[in-house]
């Protein structure tokens, strides 16, 4: 296994850690239904989440590009990043829909798990 593969699947297992994280903050908001202070919390969180998911990004389109895998593409990466880096904020408001919220963690973890399924 290259070095890029495994920090590939490293990552993966990081990130999907985190979404663990945001889901739980998202029912602890939907129950105490108290907004936070945009530049104290979400912002340093949701910047948090970008550098992981940003060097997550490019050593994954390295591996497609490298390792061809099958049913994973570049653009399939595009939009689990802009899900992601959604979650993250949406996940501190009270007012976020939930089914919506729910289906796009669906969504995103589906992509991780399949990157991580063909990563061995």
């Amino acid at each position: 296994m290259s070095g890029n593969e495994n920090s590939v699947k490293e990552l993966t297992k990081q990130i999907l850690m985190e979404l663990d994280r945001i889901e739980a903050n998202f029912i602890e908001v939907k129950a105490s239904k108290k907004e936070p202070d945009f530049f104290q919390t979400v912002k340093p969180y949701a910047d948090k989440v970008y550098a992981t998911v940003e060097q997550w990004e490019s050593n994954v389109k390295d591996w497609i590009i490298s390792e061809k895998p099958k049913y994973i593409h570049v653009q399939q990466i595009d939009s689990t990043v802009e899900n992601i880096n959604m979650v993250a904020v949406q996940c501190f408001y009270p007012d976020t829909r939930e089914k919506r919220f729910k289906g796009m963690l669906q969504s995103i973890r589906y992509v991780l798990n399949d990157t991580i399924s063909k990563n061995m």
